[in-house]
């Protein structure tokens, strides 16, 4: 009788300890993160297996010994199945040049972890161009785009957050995905969304947009409310120039045609003003399409004002 009453207590102890040791197994094989603090950024790459697609990526770029040597970074760590969503062949028709500056987009100087981040932030990656990162409810999201699924893997020269998406660089983007990265502009991008003005400024361009900040459409928002959707559309259309012009081409006194039809007034001075009213605050975001130049106010074409 003793014996009847034992087994069936040690049955179930065995059977508990065996969904535990299960389910912490199970664990291990989904992330598949070598977490070992005494290996540099590359060698925790290395070990670990769904960072293999990238280990490789940064061998056959040679920028291995940045990761292995190179003190205090923050590297942003695309998966393997984070390459594997790239559209068909996009990263095998990659030369190594394309393949080293996507990847240097991915490094950041400095320690950033998880418990460092704010609601929004700009960090500069290694290529200098703009990382924009999010947090919202716990979760950390990479240019509107990719999002952290692992942070704060820790490497003896600094720190990995596995995200699951290829972050591109400006210079393989066109002029709409520069500005649907950037937390700063996500009105601007839901109204050339509601415009269906996409398609057009994902096309070959070149183009130029002076991008109005979310502050600076809230600041006419009973203005835009009043207007047509058609009038909208031309507002959107009075910020885009159908050529390039970088900040160094514009001159003091001149003009620039707009899509709309419209002219911008230009001064320079200390920096870049437009129409007497909107500053660039920030020049020079260079697309494969053609160029942002971010402004603190929304252009109303002078045809609006004069009506």
């Amino acid at each position: 009788m003793r014996l009847h009453k034992t087994m069936p207590k040690l049955t179930y102890l065995s059977i508990f300890l065996l969904i535990v040791a299960i389910s912490f197994s199970s664990c291990s094989d989904d992330d598949g993160v070598n977490s070992d603090p005494a290996l540099n950024i590359f060698e925790t790459a290395e070990a670990t297996t769904e960072f293999r697609t990238l280990a490789q990526a940064l061998e056959d770029t040679e920028l291995d010994d940045v990761l292995r040597t190179q003190e205090n970074l923050t590297v942003f760590a695309p998966t393997n199945q984070a390459f594997e969503a790239l559209p068909n062949g996009y990263l095998e028709g990659l030369n190594d040049n394309q393949l080293s500056q996507i990847l240097q987009y991915h490094v950041i100087s400095g320690q950033i972890a998880s418990s460092d981040l704010t609601a929004e932030q700009a960090v500069e990656s290694l290529l200098d161009d703009a990382i924009y990162v999010t947090l919202e409810d716990g979760e950390v999201t990479v240019n509107n785009a990719a999002s952290v699924i692992n942070a704060d893997i820790e490497a003896t020269n600094g720190i990995i957050h596995a995200i699951d998406g290829v972050l591109l660089p400006n210079s393989f983007q066109n002029v709409v995905e520069l500005a649907s990265k950037n937390y700063n502009l996500s009105t601007l991008v839901s109204l050339v969304a509601d415009a269906d003005l996409v398609s057009t400024l994902e096309g070959d361009g070149p183009f130029t947009v002076f991008a109005p900040t979310n502050e600076a459409f809230e600041e006419v928002s009973g203005t835009l409310a009043a207007l047509s959707a058609e009038q909208v559309r031309e507002v959107l259309t009075y910020h885009v120039v159908p050529a390039e012009a970088l900040s160094s081409s514009l001159e003091d006194g001149a003009t620039v045609t707009t899509v709309q039809g419209e002219d911008i007034s230009v001064s320079v001075g200390g920096g870049v003003t437009l129409n007497n009213n909107a500053n660039v605050t920030t020049a020079d975001i260079q697309g494969m399409n053609g160029v942002v130049h971010v402004i603190d106010a929304v252009l109303l074409p002078p045809s609006y004002s004069q009506n």
